[in-house]
């Protein structure tokens, strides 16, 4: 009978593979408890990687959705920011456009026009705000800088000329200065009053037939060449007696002279009154001269103004309506008898340098939000509420208005009234109001959009934990029976390895 040996017999029959599975699973818990993972890859999650492979697309997707939706609040916030300042600014200005606030100073501007200047370069430095390397109002072409320097705008920069020589020669055009382009005259009883052989673009209208009316006996008659009227003394007026006629500026407003009779041998504001002389032609001499020192002073007041405020929103303006995004702002041609000509970038500063296409300002920067949401969080500096503000303010800080000088006063208050009915934003003129609302709507949808999806990511993530990750006191559990296991199977085998025959038969 043979024996078999125990001890290191028995050693060598015991399956090696048995301590080296539960070693590799005493392994696998301890890497579990250390990670809280239950497997390295999905494949080794068995039936579950299907379920963790799409969980973890899910919260992907949000993620990158949450991702556009941060960068996006950030810019809405700063370029929200940037709005309401330029509203606050201009409701300022407004504010600073009061009637009889005007004062004579020695530089020949007032102290709200110098802060119109200030107001003109912080809306151009808000207007070129960036954030992460993306100007917030250059619309698509967000790696342009949207606006002009302030310098060049209103000086160019010699080879291109700038608003303030643009204004110079609208106003030299219009007869700023002189007699608007219309012609006083007469002879005997008649005085007449013509327009210059120039386009009609040019200084003073007049209405067809004339707006020009009397309450004294006086015979006005429309002139067809050159265009005007005559107005013929028939008899001597009554003090009081006025002499009406409206000009038209090329702003589009207009503006009635009325002319009152005074006594003989009276004096009175010649732009405003005319004496009634010794005979009828001796009237009308009297009141040729009114009309011309009338059509004078509006020349240089109201005119000026209007030409102003023309070219300054002609300036500004042009880029707004993205249907005519390749409008040209329009400069003085050779003749005067050609109307306004299209202005060249080659000859005169753009002021905006940002994209004009065809879409909708907040529509050139968009974030998809969800799977069908997408938000516009675009802007263009070319906006109308902006352009109307710069124009504004630039017609503010460019005038001035010397002391000393009879008609600074009436000029003053010609641009403020201008001014300040614009600043009113009012029609159907685009409000900074309105860019603010669209504006805070899209920081809207985005925090709806977060909020929603930071909900929906919590709970798929708690999905997912309960997929991939384990439960600490689980685990804790099963490895404390493996390495009980393990260290009573080593126990035994140290024994069996160490027992002979002689110690068997003891």
């Amino acid at each position: 009978m043979t024996i078999t040996a125990y001890g290191t017999g028995a050693y060598r029959s015991a399956t090696p593979n048995s301590f080296a599975t539960s070693r590799g699973q005493l392994s696998d818990l301890e890497r579990q408890l250390a990670t809280q993972k239950r497997a390295e890859s999905y494949g080794d999650l068995g039936m579950d990687r299907r379920t963790s492979l799409d969980l973890n697309a899910k919260v992907a997707t949000l993620d990158s959705w949450l991702s556009g939706i941060k960068l996006a609040d950030v810019n809405l916030k700063l370029s929200t920011q940037a709005v309401e300042n330029f509203a606050k600014m201009t409701a300022e200005t407004l504010n600073d456009t009061r009637s009889n606030t005007y004062v004579e100073t020695s530089t020949g501007r007032t102290a709200p026009q110098v802060l119109a200047e200030e107001k003109f370069k912080q809306t151009l430095d808000l207007l070129n705000s960036a954030v992460n390397g993306r100007y917030l109002f250059s619309g698509k072409a967000f790696d342009v800088q949207p606006v002009e320097s302030f310098d060049a705008i209103m000086n160019g920069d010699g080879v291109r000329a700038g608003l303030k020589t643009l204004i110079a020669e609208r106003q030299a055009a219009d007869g700023v200065g002189g007699t608007g382009r219309l012609t006083t005259g007469g002879t005997a009883a008649i005085a007449t009053v013509t327009r210059e052989d120039v386009n009609d673009a040019y200084g003073f209208a007049l209405s067809t037939p004339p707006a020009v009316s009397s309450s004294a006996a006086m015979a006005v008659t429309p002139l067809a060449a050159p265009d005007g009227f005559s107005v013929e003394v028939l008899a001597q007026p009554a003090v009081g007696d006025t002499l009406r006629f409206t000009l038209s500026l090329p702003d589009g407003t207009t503006e009635e002279v009325v002319l009152t009779a005074r006594a003989p041998g009276t004096t009175g504001d010649p732009t405003t009154s005319f004496e009634i002389g010794a005979d009828i032609d001796a009237t009308a001499d009297s009141l040729r001269n009114a009309i011309g020192a009338a059509i004078g002073k509006e020349a240089a007041t109201t005119l000026r103004a209007a030409s102003a405020s023309w070219t300054a929103d002609d300036f500004f303006n042009y880029a707004n309506d993205p249907v005519s995004a390749n409008r040209q702002p329009h400069r003085v041609p050779a003749s005067l008898l050609d109307p306004m000509e299209p202005a060249t970038p080659a000859g005169t500063v753009f002021w905006y340098k940002g994209e004009s296409g065809d879409l909708r300002a907040r529509e050139t920067a968009t974030v998809q939000v969800d799977k069908g949401q997408i938000v516009g969080t675009g802007a263009r500096a070319s906006e109308e509420a902006f352009a109307v503000g710069l124009a504004q303010f630039a017609v503010m800080a460019l005038e001035t208005f010397p002391a000393g000088d009879a008609n600074s006063q009436a000029g003053y208050e010609a641009m403020t009234v201008r001014v300040s009915e614009k600043l009113g934003f009012g029609g159907d003129v685009q409000k900074p109001t309105e860019i603010i609302t669209e504006l805070g709507s899209a920081q809207t949808a985005l925090s709806r959009a977060k909020e929603r999806h930071d909900s929906t990511k919590t709970y798929l993530t708690t999905a997912l934990a309960d997929v991939e990750n384990i439960t600490t006191e689980e685990v804790a559990v099963q490895l404390l029976a493996l390495q009980t296991q393990l260290q009573a199977s080593y126990q035994t085998t140290a024994i069996l390895s160490q027992l002979t025959l002689t110690n068997y038969l003891r």
